[in-house]
């Protein structure tokens, strides 16, 4: 049986690349990338294509230059290197200038999701690589949904020789741009093998960039200004990767400096006294991050408690947050929650129930919590007020995937990882039939992998929470509109702009 593994990704600036790094991608590229085909030199025909650990360190002196890494534990896996440069006149642009995976390990996503991280940013001017590989130019026009067009790319040709001053094998005087044609000359002769390349693709992209010409990449580019081609599948394709790295995201906001986290002692005054919690009662933290309302119960010294969440990064912060203090920390899913023993106080706050694009998964959730609460025990739960993002939104529409023009215009933010302000009318669209509202959140500078995800978070109104309560026999002792740090002062209306929580707590009758 085959062994699993968890792959994990980091995004470094080449400045920062240690001697241990350049050594790892050195061996990668030299065992893995390829071999000569010997058209320029027969001499070294059949043989591996290397680089030194040098070559790699040189980068350090590179501005601009940045690599994405894929390890399987203490291995190199996967790397892919690539220039993020601002033009002149402000233009972003990335050029991925080398892309290798063990062989060993490709056909699992590695390679896309490396790419995904270098091209993802969707307010970026142009994006682009030079290539033999047909795959990687799909892969290319998927993640930014344009098509790479010989005639576009002609006409940018002023800004893609600016890139080319940064890219050590391109010559910018020697680029091949017709209506049929876009290559470069990059003076590499390798032995192309066939093994990541598609039925039908090598013959689509020689009939729209022509045959490729000894010494010759194919230069596929394409831009901000191009018009979007967002089919089903691709629709498909980036909901079902942002849900994968939902995890990802929430494990990369930086809960410090978010202004709604500096209220634990309140919100657990609160818990207590609505709870009735008491001396020796077991108490779980459901999607409990990074474990602040579970250490600060533990604190107290007289509750057993429990917290569980499905990153596992941030419950290792968790872990170290917690010190001495007696909390038992679990990677569990809260919508199949598998853990042993009954509960007398269950606690899921900000948001865990909503962070699913589906009603079902999230009403999953309050299973959950029925299951494992001990009757008569009590839950509170916090989920974010529709009603007020509806009276606040200025982007919505009745289905998404009828109007994806949509959101692909929809500007990106840094606002999970920097403010926390998600209801800022000027960064999500809301479709408000099926009460998601959409944000395409952008993660970099934090060394792990860079990258844009679009985030649908589902929204209730307060019958609707109600109501899925009290339809699994939970007693609902109130359902409160409240503002951060002032759970104890309800709030008249739900248009009311502190308004952003709905805050419940029900008692388990059954």
């Amino acid at each position: 049986m085959e062994k699993s593994f968890s792959p994990q990704y980091y995004t470094i600036g080449c400045s920062s690349l240690s001697e241990k790094q350049a050594s790892d991608c050195s061996e990668l590229y030299s065992s893995d990338y390829g071999t000569w085909s010997g058209v320029d030199n027969p001499e070294r025909k059949g043989k591996r294509i290397r680089l030194s650990p040098e070559k790699y360190l040189s980068l350090r002196n590179q501005r601009d230059m940045y690599v994405s890494l894929c390890y399987d534990g203490e291995k190199l896996i996967g790397h892919a290197f690539f220039l993020n440069k601002v033009l002149e006149d402000g233009k972003k642009c990335i050029w991925v200038t080398q892309l290798v995976v063990r062989s060993f390990y490709r056909n699992r996503g590695i390679a896309k999701k490396l790419l995904r991280s270098a091209w993802g940013m969707s307010d970026y001017f142009a994006w682009g690589l030079a290539t033999t590989n047909a795959v990687t130019i799909k892969t290319l026009e998927s993640v930014t949904w344009r098509k790479v067009v010989p005639s576009v790319i002609g006409e940018h040709i002023g800004e893609i020789r600016s890139l080319c001053d940064d890219v050590e094998f391109a010559d910018k005087e020697r680029i091949i741009i017709d209506k049929e044609k876009s290559q470069i000359y990059t003076n590499f002769y390798p032995n192309f093998q066939k093994l990541n390349h598609q039925r039908g693709l090598d013959e689509l992209y020689v009939g729209r960039l022509g045959a490729i010409e000894d010494g010759h990449e194919w230069l596929a580019f394409t831009f901000q200004e191009q018009e979007k081609v967002f089919n089903e599948d691709q629709w498909n394709e980036m909901l079902d990767f942002s849900a994968e790295q939902l995890e990802d995201a929430y494990s990369r906001m930086d809960m410090q400096n978010q202004p709604w986290t500096k209220y634990t002692e309140h919100e657990i005054d609160y818990v207590i006294e609505h709870t009735k919690l008491g001396r020796g009662q077991k108490v779980l933290d459901l999607g409990c991050g990074q474990g602040r309302h579970s250490i600060a119960l533990a604190k107290r010294g007289i509750y057993e408690v429990y917290g569980v969440d499905f990153s596992e990064r941030l419950l290792n912060v968790a872990r170290r947050n917690a010190k001495d203090h007696a909390v038992t920390f679990l990677k569990r899913d809260a919508r199949n929650l598998s853990i042993e023993g009954s509960y007398d106080v269950i606690m899921c706050l900000y948001d865990v129930i909503g962070s699913f694009r589906t009603l079902e998964q999230n009403v999953s959730i309050i299973d959950s919590i029925y299951k494992k609460l001990k009757k008569h025990g009590r839950c509170v739960v916090s989920v974010m007020n529709m009603e007020l993002t509806e009276h606040v939104a200025t982007r919505t529409c009745n289905n998404v995937q009828k109007h994806t023009d949509e959101l692909v215009s929809l500007p990106a933010s840094e606002i999970m990882r920097s403010t926390g302000d998600i209801f800022n009318p000027d960064y999500f669209l809301l479709d408000k039939v099926a009460h998601l509202v959409y944000r395409k959140e952008q993660f970099h500078h934090d060394n792990y992998l860079s990258s844009e995800y679009v985030i649908a978070d589902y929204r209730f109104i307060r019958q609707e929470l109600i109501d899925a309560f009290e339809q699994r026999n939970f007693k609902v002792l109130s359902a409160n509109y409240v503002q951060s740090g002032k759970w104890d002062k309800p709030l008249a209306t739900a248009t009311d702009r502190r308004a952003k929580e709905i805050l419940l707590v029900a008692e388990k009758i059954d």
